[in-house]
């Protein structure tokens, strides 16, 4: 059985493994603690906050089919929520997300869909692969304390394509990736007891330093708890990713507290994450990239819309090219 090394367990990664595993010897390499990508999930207890993505929407029906088993068990359900859309300080919209027209999420946690999907593959956590080598037309790949892992037959990169880059020197599609670009982001997370006061569940913002807010109600050991998560916008992040990270949290707070006209201060709990590579500037269409000289596969939801059924087609997309490249008679 042909052997294969994917790098990165976000969903992109999982997919691939997923429909691969049949069929090829998997490995799969994550530099983080824990598996999940933009699909994580930070603990800090009696909080937990899905700090990447906070929903998704399912509009391909292979993407439907794919998760078929995780919709049966109720991982994946409809986010029946009250959105509403801020400008100006002022709400413009209302909507009540409702069963078969809203989106979903997972149960209990979002990183619970990428747990399910890893629960067949051994993973190697917290490393990250900083060099790849060819010997005898045979991959080898080497982490960051200079750890050898091989031999492969195929190499997939399904991290972001800046990452792809620092890895691979030579590949037919590296110009074409280079130009790729990704906005940054930061991700607010806030611990209170209770805030009653806030009547929505989450609220898009136009035109201010913050593009989005969820907050998440909750009742542990007969307390009542409050996640909240509050993402700056793109331009907001890309000016100030220097900035000192203090200042960045005290700024975030006071411009949600001023756009839903709610005192944030008083939090119990505070954390500031960046996301360098957070959504591709660009929704691409490339499905995945495939070199069938070289075996080596780059894709990612960067490749597509940049969202979590995008990543599940680039993985689909690279998953029919390998096979076909592997098996043709």
């Amino acid at each position: 059985m042909k052997k294969i090394a994917i790098i990165g367990a976000g969903m992109t990664g999982m997919t691939i493994s997923s429909i691969l595993r049949k069929k090829f010897n998997i490995t799969i390499f994550e530099k983080s603690r824990g598996v999940g990508g933009r699909m994580s999930t930070r603990r800090a207890e009696p909080y937990f906050f899905n700090h990447g993505a906070q929903y998704f929407k399912i509009t391909n029906e292979k993407f439907r089919a794919f998760l078929r088993s995780l919709l049966n068990e109720k991982i994946i359900r409809p986010w029946n929520a009250n959105y509403v859309e801020i400008k100006n300080k002022v709400i413009i919209k209302k909507e009540k997300w409702e069963n078969s027209t809203a989106p979903y999420i997972a149960y209990p946690k979002m990183n619970s869909v990428i747990k399910y999907l890893a629960d067949e593959f051994s993973i190697n956590l917290s490393c990250k692969i900083t060099r790849i080598e060819k010997i005898s037309n045979e991959w080898f790949i080497y982490d960051a304390n200079s750890n050898e892992y091989g031999p492969y037959d195929w190499v997939i990169f399904t991290i972001p394509p800046k990452q792809v880059t620092e890895i691979l020197k030579s590949f037919k599609y590296l110009n074409i990736i280079k130009k790729i670009k990704m906005r940054s982001c930061f991700t607010l997370m806030l611990g209170f007891e209770d805030m009653k006061s806030i009547k929505f569940d989450a609220a898009s913002i136009v035109d201010e330093d913050i593009s989005w807010f969820v907050i998440k109600k909750f009742k542990r050991n007969n307390c009542f708890y409050s996640n909240i998560l509050i993402n700056s916008s793109y331009d907001y992040a890309e000016k100030n990713e220097f900035k000192n990270r203090e200042q960045i949290r005290n700024y975030l707070i006071n411009t949600a507290s001023t756009t839903i006209d709610v005192d944030l201060s008083n939090y119990k709990h505070n954390a500031l994450h960046f996301w360098r590579y957070a959504m591709s500037e660009k929704k691409n269409k490339f499905g995945s990239f495939i070199d069938n000289s070289y075996r080596v596969i780059v894709c990612g939801d960067w490749c597509m819309n940049g969202r979590v059924e995008g990543a599940f087609l680039s993985a689909k997309d690279a998953a029919e090219k390998i096979l076909k490249n592997s098996f043709k008679k």
